[in-house]
């Protein structure tokens, strides 16, 4: 029995390590670019410590979806082969079969233990810190070039800037405005900027070569001007480099004090009770996987997928819901944090001790497991190779069926798998925000609808290539690969039905991000904002909107009428591009457009020009400004960044960007990557053919590792060299077509050296 234990326990633990890597690094999929960019400039080491720091909290999550997926598809695996039914028929009952699977189940449970009561607490204080010492990067990271932002900490401000040098941290062309007066807002602008960093929780913009100017709105002649060769602004910390006194940060010791006596103690609690609830989800998932993975079914690893997404989405479902309740003192606690674990166990155990009991054929129509294998059963029951190497009534088109058929079948599945993953960890992130800020459940539903489409793009080229990994590796192993090429089929001949499906998802990428997608993104970056409690940026936000004009002109106004091309409270900000310091400020009570004259006409106003020696002042009750070209267009228009614009809107505003001689690579990078990024999935799709059938006679594990490194290797490389193209450290082109040509060269080579 030693023997057969450890071979039980080898392959679930095979099999849930293969997945930890994978939905693991799902996760990471999302924030990898972002964490490069803002840490490239660092070092290495920084790189890694980021990611040491960041991994704990992943693995909290992945960790039971990971031990649930060994203990399904190890099973599923055994069933398939006949090895459970083997297993039976030598009298070893299902009540011992799951003894050491319960073993793996535990052994996961002290180490999410480990996980979410130390690790995780204590990473998350190495985070801060290493956000801390790195907070000028950090910030710096949130301005984007040609952007007005206004940072979370700092309400009152608007920050722009016109391009970034050394590394994102020294910035050209800066304007600093002072909101505390919305109608006469206080301007600093300079020639350049940087972040510096004073102390340890201190960071200070650093101006150079610039000039202040403040205006009084009831006596706009008496505005002040003072030029300045360097001026200091204290610029507060992102709200990433708050202090580790978090809830989420404090060790358990502490945690628990605070839960008793703090004001605060309803929190606390959750968060206490929150830590032992994730760690134990390892345990009462696995406990309901086992009866129903022993139940054996020709699903395989298929229905092995299937269940875990079932029981996943309704586990984390009832978890957070209980967590909200618990939060908001609808229920206590323990009750609300611990509900989802207790329905699990109960339900688990009540399967585990009717293991023996129930019959191998339920009743038909009331089991859905019976049901999805069944379905799956009926998918499989193509004609398939006999071991002889001939099949029945054989023809070229059932065969591309049935590799079709196959290849599209995992590669949705897990699809669905990596959206069902990602999305349950970001509600699982937000409902903090979504609690606190009182966000209604169709905001948060809005949002997860805008957000699948872009998850879906990015994760296409995952699922192709585990999606090839599997079907031809399984092809491989039973020797199906083996048999076609002794009937005398060419193994590219296997390939092309693949080829037509990647190609197929390539143009529905391209479709996707030439139509729907950058709207898309737009709305689920504003409801993202809502539900964070973030003000909205400048560009989105209905009253008192920053934009920046064709030429060297900045136009701030109150409001603007598309349908009637009409302006309230509108300021005109002329300024010189040498060295970016004003020239000229209009203000108007109103502005419309005139066709007649083809310019704005500005009523009720006053024109202010800032001379080298003198300034002179004029009101005005009627005048147009011919140097203004900017049509009512333009300003319908909102501003939007690269992924929130199609490959054609994008490259009209990168032309109109350079004719005014800004710095365009960010910008560049992401037009590039329009097109490298879904010519990614067709490089998958040949790249993982030949590793398919040179490790496929290992194992579909050994084909899927392999995937998972091979993705890991593109996905942080093209990472990397797109955050050195940002900082404008390598040209715009190479940062984006390189990992796709480099690893099309490898997928090229070695499909010629692959015995066909």
């Amino acid at each position: 029995m030693k023997l057969l234990y450890r071979y039980l326990r080898r392959e679930v633990i095979l099999f849930a390590g293969v997945g930890l890597l994978l939905f693991t690094f799902v996760l990471f999929m999302q924030d990898l670019g972002r964490a490069l960019e803002a840490t490239v400039g660092a070092g290495a080491w920084v790189i890694l410590q980021l990611f040491a720091d960041v991994a704990p909290a992943a693995l909290v999550f992945t960790l039971p979806v990971a031990v649930l997926v060994g203990v399904l598809i190890g099973l599923g695996r055994l069933g398939v082969d006949g090895e459970l039914t083997a297993m039976r028929a030598a009298g070893i009952s299902g009540r011992r079969l799951a003894l050491p699977l319960l073993q793996v189940a535990g052994a996961a449970l002290v180490f999410g233990l480990l996980l979410t009561l130390w690790l995780a607490p204590a990473a998350l204080r190495q985070l801060s810190a290493l956000t801390a010492s790195q907070a000028s990067a950090q910030a710096a990271a949130q301005i984007q070039p040609r952007v007005f932002f206004e940072p979370d900490n700092n309400p009152n401000w608007v920050v722009y800037i016109g391009g970034t040098t050394q590394g994102g941290r020294v910035w050209q062309q800066t304007l600093v405005a002072n909101m505390k007066d919305q109608s006469a807002p206080e301007l600093t602008m300079a020639a350049q900027g940087e972040l510096v960093e004073r102390g340890p929780q201190e960071i200070q913009l650093h101006l150079v070569n610039g000039a202040q100017y403040k205006l009084a709105s009831d006596h706009p002649e008496n505005s002040l001007v003072s030029s300045f060769r360097s001026i200091d602004i204290p610029f507060l910390l992102p709200a990433t480099a708050a202090a580790s006194s978090s809830l989420a940060a404090l060790p358990l010791a502490q945690l628990w004090r605070r839960a008793r006596f703090a004001a605060d103690w309803r929190a606390a609690r959750v968060e206490y009770y929150r830590r032992w609830a994730l760690a134990f989800a390892c345990f009462a998932l696995a406990l309901l996987g086992i009866p129903l993975g022993l139940r054996g079914g020709r699903g395989g690893k298929s229905g092995g997928f299937v269940l875990t997404l079932m029981l996943v989405f309704g586990y984390y479902l009832l978890f957070i819901l209980g967590l909200g309740l618990a939060r908001q003192g609808r229920l206590p606690p323990f009750w609300g944090v611990w509900g989802a674990n207790l329905v699990f166990c109960v339900v688990g155990a009540w399967s585990l001790w009717r293991l023996e009991r129930l019959p191998h054929r339920p009743v038909e129509g009331l089991d859905p497991v019976a049901w999805v294998r069944a379905a799956l059963s009926r998918r499989r029951v193509s004609p398939r190779l006999d071991r002889a190497g001939m099949m029945s009534h054989w023809t070229p088109k059932l065969l591309e069926g049935y590799i079709s058929r196959e290849f599209l079948g995992y590669s949705g599945l897990l699809l669905v798998t990596f959206l069902v993953l990602v999305l349950v960890f970001t509600l699982f992130e937000l409902i903090g925000s979504i609690l606190q800020n009182h966000i209604a459940p169709t905001v948060v539903l809005r949002y997860l609808l805008y957000f699948t489409p872009q998850m879906f793009y990015m994760m296409a080229p995952v699922a192709i290539l585990m999606g090839v990994l599997i079907t031809f590796g399984l092809m491989s192993k039973a020797n199906e690969v083996t048999a076609l090429k002794a009937s005398g089929v060419s193994a590219y001949r296997l390939l092309i039905p693949v080829l037509v499906a990647a190609c197929a998802l390539c143009a529905i990428q391209f479709g996707l991000d030439a139509t729907w997608l950058p709207g898309f993104n737009q709305k689920q970056d504003e409801l993202h904002a809502q539900i964070k409690g973030q003000p909205a940026q400048t560009f989105r936000n209905p009253e008192h909107k920053w934009v920046f004009g064709q030429a060297n002109d900045i136009f701030y106004f109150s409001f603007f009428d598309p349908g009637r091309a009409e302006f309230a409270g509108i300021s005109v900000f002329e300024f010189s591009p040498a060295n970016f310091q004003l020239t000229r400020r209009i203000f108007a009570k109103s502005a419309r457009w005139d066709d007649s004259i083809h310019s704005w006409v500005f009523t009720n106003g006053w024109e202010r020009v800032f001379g080298p020696t003198q300034n002179s002042f004029q009101r005005f009750q009627v005048a147009s400004f011919g140097r203004l070209q900017e049509t009512p267009g333009y300003f319908a228009t909102d501003a939007r960044q690269g992924s929130q614009m199609t490959y054609r809107e994008l490259q009209a505003y990168i032309h109109t960007l350079q004719a005014s001689g800004y710095d365009v690579a960010r910008l560049s990078i992401a037009l590039w990557k329009k097109l490298s990024y879904p010519l990614i999935t067709v490089v998958m799709a040949l790249l993982a053919f030949p590793f398919a059938l040179s490790v496929g006679r290992r194992g579909t594990v050994a084909g899927v590792t392999v995937g998972i490194v091979v993705a890991i290797a593109y996905w942080s490389s093209a990472s990397l060299l797109e955050a050195l193209g940002n900082l404008n450290q390598l040209p715009a082109v190479l940062a984006a077509w390189t990992p796709d040509v480099l690893f099309l060269g490898i997928g090229v080579y070695l499909l010629l050296r692959m015995p066909t």
